[in-house]
């Protein structure tokens, strides 16, 4: 068993024990993913030894066993498909995708008051802005379906968690220059620490093939790793 091997075991279903978990045949769940009501899956590791994943492509995994692996919480999103389809299979996508972004919009207007100002999205007094929240909110329905959060949001079937997450990582690649600002007065260091944690939480691990090119290693392990307190407030 390979480090991947591992990883993928320890947080993630393959299409195997997703099917019998869902008591669904596998053929049930694609159908469901061609039709963009499920997300597909996080990784897909080829017959080739290649790890596949819509973030970083492909990436070799020689030794790894071949298979797709889906987050378990995606069992609760396929009962909600399931349900949405016996209410009219012609509109189940618009109406899924109308929950979801709503609830997104919600979340994000709550972190906009709360945690990090989503100038784009919302006015001063905290009312939408309408073209930028769509554009947040449909490309987060995007990557939802094409397993971008089943791969680095830790609650990556839930809304609120899934914005969580965005703004968490939106703000601290703002105050940290991306990882590069880490010489900080003490103040600023001890509120910056307090928000790799936070971050650190909201995100998956990533696996061992693809953590060097991820932002766990740049913007929580590196970053954690490097800061410094200033013996005056730098200029």
């Amino acid at each position: 068993m390979t480090e991947l091997d591992t990883y993928l075991a320890q947080y993630y279903l393959d299409e195997t024990q997703l099917a019998a978990a869902a008591a669904l045949d596998m053929d049930e769940i694609d159908a469901l993913i061609r039709a963009g009501l499920v997300p597909a899956p996080a990784y897909v590791v080829d017959g080739g030894g290649n790890l596949c994943s819509f973030v970083f492509g492909a990436m070799a995994a020689p030794g790894s066993r071949a298979g797709r692996y889906f987050p378990p919480s995606q069992l609760g999103w396929i009962a909600i498909a399931r349900h949405a389809l016996t209410e009219g299979a012609e509109t189940a996508q618009a109406r899924l995708k109308a929950q979801f972004t709503s609830r997104y919009a919600a979340a994000l207007a709550t972190l906009n008051l709360t945690t990090w100002r989503l100038r784009d999205s919302f006015d001063d007094s905290g009312a939408p802005v309408a073209d930028g929240l769509l554009v947040r909110t449909d490309s987060a329905w995007t990557y939802f379906l094409n397993g971008t959060f089943s791969l680095c949001v830790a609650y990556p079937m839930s809304e609120a968690h899934i914005a969580w997450k965005e703004v968490l990582q939106e703000k601290l690649a703002q105050q940290s220059g991306n990882g590069s600002k880490t010489l900080l007065p003490q103040r600023q260091a001890q509120e910056m620490l307090a928000l790799i944690d936070a971050y650190a939480a909201a995100a998956m691990p990533f696996s061992p093939v693809e953590y060097a090119l991820s932002s766990r290693k740049r913007l929580v392990d590196d970053l954690r790793a490097n800061i410094r307190v200033a013996e005056t407030d730098p200029a």
